[in-house]
């Protein structure tokens, strides 16, 4: 990967200052202001893929998911609740939250999200991140189902978490910094064994060098396929340096400027990745088919 940029380290040095605290506040401000909106497109995947994944890892009707880097858990949010990307950035924009409030309103959030709650697939889902707060928060409001506070890239991991990857069926991923993927996946794999090895659905950014990763495929019989025909907008840059920057390590990879950004927001190709064995069970069309069906329902 090239050498990050100077605007690259200020908003990764931002956001750590914001993802690890009591109250998850300033970091949907954040987020809010760049139009992130990934999740809601993860949860229309995870839904398509529900069914077909059950069957195919004779799960019955629990799909157990990975959610990697989950940080206060939008992803199950969404994919739990009836709210979106918005609902969120204007729930939590409705308090001024300061360090010294620590945990005061999450008693009010749970009531938020109980009220909100509905009924979906079944997923069992473990949280993974090295921000033990933002992990609390996911577990406490019921984003995840068990929370995983360590580092997969530097430290193979614990015996519960080890347990948990046994019988994973899918990895879910939307925001990591791409360099930690291929060390962190294969600590996963290895957990995980190759008798009914997961599928990982994640979100590449077009500005880092992915060979690691796709060496990690190819040593394991992978295959990786777009899970939509088109990619998918990701966020807003939140500012014009850190656009240009964006669209500068891009082009060291030889990838044109429409392919990675439009209408003023970065593109990610959602990608999903399953053993040879599993391409054709479903077809990557059939699945496509399954998420413009939830999204119509």
């Amino acid at each position: 990967m090239s050498e990050p940029s100077d605007s690259y380290t200020r908003h990764a040095a931002h956001f750590e200052r914001v993802y690890d605290l009591d109250d998850p506040s300033p970091y949907f401000a954040t987020l809010r202001r760049a139009d992130y909106r990934m999740p809601m497109a993860l949860v229309g995947a995870l839904k398509a893929i529900h069914g077909p994944l059950c069957a195919a890892r004779g799960a019955e009707e629990t799909l157990r998911v990975l959610d990697f880097a989950c940080g206060y858990g939008a992803i199950g949010a969404v994919l739990r609740h009836d709210v979106s990307m918005a609902a969120l950035y204007d729930h939590y924009a409705a308090r001024q939250w300061q360090p010294a409030d620590a945990r005061r309103y999450w008693a009010d959030d749970i009531a938020f999200f109980s009220a909100r709650r509905v009924e979906t697939a079944a997923f069992d889902i473990g949280g993974v991140d090295i921000a033990g707060n933002a992990l609390a928060y996911a577990a406490a409001l019921g984003f995840v189902d068990r929370a995983f506070p360590e580092n997969l890239v530097d430290d193979a991991p614990s015996g519960e978490l080890a347990r948990f990857l046994q019988g994973v069926h899918l990895v879910v991923e939307s925001g990591a910094l791409g360099v930690l993927l291929p060390d962190a996946f294969a600590r996963v794999l290895d957990c995980a064994g190759s008798e009914r090895p997961p599928w990982f659905l994640y979100s590449p950014r077009p500005d880092v060098n992915w060979t690691a990763l796709h060496a990690l495929w190819a040593e394991w019989g992978y295959r990786t396929e777009s899970f939509l025909p088109a990619p998918v907008r990701y966020r807003k840059p939140l500012e014009a340096q850190e656009g240009a920057d964006m669209l500068r390590r891009a082009r060291g990879f030889g990838k044109p400027d429409e392919a990675i950004m439009q209408g003023g927001y970065f593109l990610v190709d959602m990608t999903l990745a399953r053993p040879e064995a599993d391409t054709d069970n479903p077809p990557i069309a059939q699945l496509r088919g399954r998420m413009v069906e939830e999204s119509s329902g």
